[in-house]
Formats: structure tokens, sequence, C-alpha cells
């Protein structure tokens, strides 16, 4: 029971995507799995917090953000779903596969100076989505399955925490050196990779939804809010829901 307390924190307190509020139209579920998955670059809905800055003085962020979380899933798309097939914007619909739209709800940038140097929480990453996925052999217009993601860096220590001697029989030199080159590492990560890594999150999600349906092997998970994997199953958390 000692062991399970520091388990469940590491569990919940690492980066991570999940997922939240999903909702399936089962009349248009697809029988067989999909030849293509077509991917738009999602979009910002207007008057969300946004808060991330562009690198260069012409780049359009908002854009590059969006085109980021389709590059997360059409990384995966092959893998987990079907042969993805990236949309530029005003491309007409395809008329086969599944189609993924999506809108970016939320983008905190944070401080990556405080994710460094304290981590914790402090100076956190924040980038939420709302996906829908659209079986197009059965509706266009009204999507398969409908859901939302959140996620960031969390609660991973920084310089500070790293530095607190670890309780292993290690040498705490080898301890500290190691936990700081992570920490470093950690306060490097920013908007950039929480929207891949979102990406690649929607491209499990479908898979598991076709893995439901018998419709392919699994080879990957998704992980829910307020859940988290185990080799025998999804079990809850207390107090694990979204941060």
């Amino acid at each position: 029971m000692k062991l399970l307390l520091p388990l469940a924190f590491l569990a919940t307190g690492c980066s991570s995507v999940s997922v939240l509020q999903e909702r399936e139209n089962a009349a248009l579920a697809p029988t067989v799995r999909p030849e293509v998955l077509s991917v738009r670059p999602f979009e910002v809905r207007r008057g969300v917090e946004f808060d991330a800055a562009a690198a260069t003085a012409d780049e359009d962020v908002e854009a590059k953000i969006g085109s980021l979380v389709a590059d997360g899933i059409m990384s995966k798309a092959g893998e987990w779903v079907a042969p993805g097939r990236l949309l530029q914007p005003g491309a007409p619909t395809p008329s086969e596969g599944l189609l993924v739209r999506g809108k970016i709800l939320r983008v905190r940038q944070g401080s990556r100076a405080l994710r460094m140097a304290v981590g914790l929480g402090a100076g956190r990453t924040r980038l939420e989505t709302s996906v829908r996925v659209f079986n197009l052999a059965a509706s266009k217009t009204e999507p398969w399955l409908s859901f939302e993601t959140t996620g960031g860096s969390n609660m991973e220590p920084g310089i500070a925490g790293a530095l607190v001697p670890s309780p292993l029989t290690i040498p705490i030199a080898v301890s500290v050196a190691s936990s700081a080159v992570t920490a470093g590492a950690v306060g490097a990560k920013g908007v950039t990779q929480d929207a891949l890594r979102t990406g690649r999150v929607i491209a499990a999600a479908m898979h598991d939804q076709l893995v439901a349906r018998g419709l392919t092997e699994r080879v990957t998970g998704v992980k829910r809010a307020g859940r988290f994997a185990t080799p025998v199953g999804e079990v809850s958390l207390p107090g694990a829901g979204v941060q």
C-alpha cells in the first residue's frame, strides 16, 4: 500500500494527454477497417484562451499549432488507423474513409523558466481540443465520433525538485545529475510537443474504437481523464481528473 501512492502520483503527474467527453453515433460507425484517414489542420476557436508566442514576426502561430496537431495524427495514422492524407485548406471533402476535423479550445505556453527551475506544476503548459471524426461512407455532416482532449506538462519536477536526494540506494551525485538533466529536458517542452502529442492521442482514440469493433488488432491504448492504464486494464484514481 505504501508503494501505491507514489505510483499513483507518477501515473497522473507526468506529461500526458487525456481523452474526455467521448460520444459515438453507432449508426454511423464503419463496418470494415477504413482504407484512408483524411485530416484537416485544426482551427483555433474564436475567443478562446490562446497564449503562445510566434517564433518570427510573420509566423501565423495559430495555423502552425493547428498543423502540428494534424502532423501528430498523421505520424501514427498508417500504423493505428489507416494511411493518412493531409487535406490542404479549402480542399473538398473526400468521399471515402475517415475524416478528422477539430478545433483548438485552449493554448497556454506557460513559462519555460519556471518549468526548468521549479516544475511540479509551476509554468505548466496546456493544450485542449475538440475533435470530430466522420465516417464518410455514412455521412459527411454528422460525426461518427466526437470527443475532447486535454493535456500538458503537468507535474514533473524541475531542477529544484531534482536536487532532493533520492531515497533509492544509488549514489546521490548520480541521482542529482541525472534528475537535473531530466528537469532541463522537461523545461524545454512546450506547446509544440503538446500539439504533436495531442495528435498522437487523437489517432490512438480512433484506433481504440476500431479495436472495440473488431476491425483491427490492438497496438496501443488511450488515456482517459481520471483513469490510467495497467497491465490488467484501466483503473480509476482518486483525484485523477483533468488538471
